[in-house]
């Protein structure tokens, strides 16, 4: 416990030196505007399995630290988006268990996007996605009643919505409602998660005054920018079985994607995919199902697909249709979230997440390529 707080304690104080560089190195006139902000949160521990059910034991603060940039169109994304905010989070709490949960500690980058934006008063969607470290995990000898997550390290995903009031020109109060998750996508077991709805409030101060933004007129999709694109992917990763302290199995994916631009924020698209997880022959095996060759085991997919666009950032989300499966037990349908970044006009960095449903299946992470 005393470990952890040092660690936010050190986050405080660079943020605090991030903050004083971005007002000493501001110039009033600036377009460009930095944030800090705090906020003060309060939730519980949402039991979504039944065998869950004792790990939540009451309701809990948490408490957050940001450092932002209000964005001023300097990009054509930020203009489409309406100018977000953008900024790193570092967010604590202690989740009311301290035997078996203890505490928890995340740091992301996030965006906020202004859904409806008045002169006093603006709502706001934020998203984020990091790390997460949680201080206690399971172990079959000593904390064997944490069967939420079996890793210390993990992603945290954070999903709110806030509405925010102007106080006065620099100053801001805030409250909403939001979600954070931590998960390791089943690297290692167990691997039900932990998921914290809460609600918040805080105060935001602009270090800089600059309201001036930069307004492109002229944003077209270009003819030659609704031609379909033609991507290939290949990812891999690793996936421990169940039960927890399983064997680790290597996981692989081949993808063919096929997109067309419907705006200069999104594009729609389908696939195929082609995946090779090692892990199932011990699932075949388990239900005494005979595999001759480990290529029995491959699943071939189609899916279908939605992009939102970043500049060179882009989030995709898919949903698919196994075409064959030696292993049934996962269902028919799986799902991908996924984040890419362009390296270069035809060189992709991918970090995807593939899931049935709730339940994870293997973190992907990958190259790509664009072959049109």
């Amino acid at each position: 416990m005393v470990k952890i707080q040092k660690i936010f304690i050190l986050c405080f104080l660079c943020f605090a030196f991030m903050a004083a560089r971005a007002r000493a190195n501001g110039n009033p006139n600036d377009s460009l505007q930095y944030l800090v902000e705090a906020k003060v949160h309060y939730g519980f521990l949402m039991a979504h399995h039944e065998n869950m059910v004792h790990l939540a034991t009451g309701h809990f603060p948490a408490f957050e630290l940001n450092v932002g940039k209000q964005t001023n169109g300097e990009k054509n994304w930020q203009t489409l988006y309406k100018y977000p905010v953008m900024g790193i989070s570092g967010w604590f709490a202690n989740l009311a268990n301290p035997d078996v949960l203890g505490s928890a500690l995340g740091l992301f980058p996030y965006l906020s996007f202004h859904l409806s934006q008045s002169q006093r008063l603006s709502l706001n969607f934020r998203l984020g996605l990091g790390l997460g470290y949680l201080t206690k995990k399971f172990d079959r000898l000593n904390n064997y009643k944490n069967i939420a997550i079996g890793s210390h390290l993990n992603v945290c995903i954070d999903l709110s919505y806030e509405l925010k009031c102007r106080l006065s020109k620099r100053l801001f109060f805030s409250a909403g409602l939001g979600m954070t998750h931590f998960s390791n996508g089943s690297m290692k077991t167990p691997n039900l998660g932990i998921n914290l709805p809460m609600l918040n409030a805080g105060f935001t101060y602009a270090l800089t005054s600059g309201d001036k933004m930069i307004t492109n007129s002229n944003l077209m999709i270009k003819k030659e920018e609704k031609k379909i694109e033609i991507l290939t992917f290949l990812s891999g990763g690793v996936k421990e079985s169940y039960p927890a302290y399983g064997k680790k199995y290597g996981c692989f994916s081949l993808s063919a994607c096929f997109l067309k631009p419907v705006s200069l924020k999104r594009k729609i698209g389908v696939g195929l995919d082609l995946f090779w997880e090692f892990s199932n022959i011990n699932t075949l095996k388990g239900k005494d199902i005979q595999v001759q060759h480990d290529y029995e085991v491959m699943r071939p997919g189609f899916h279908v697909g939605h992009q939102l666009e970043f500049g060179h950032l882009s989030f995709i989300n898919q949903m698919g249709v196994y075409l064959y499966a030696k292993d049934k037990s996962d269902g028919p349908v799986y799902l991908r979230t996924a984040l890419r970044y362009k390296l270069s006009n035809k060189a992709i960095v991918n970090l995807a997440l593939k899931t049935h449903w709730a339940k994870a299946d293997f973190v992907e992470f990958g190259l790509g390529y664009k072959l049109k």
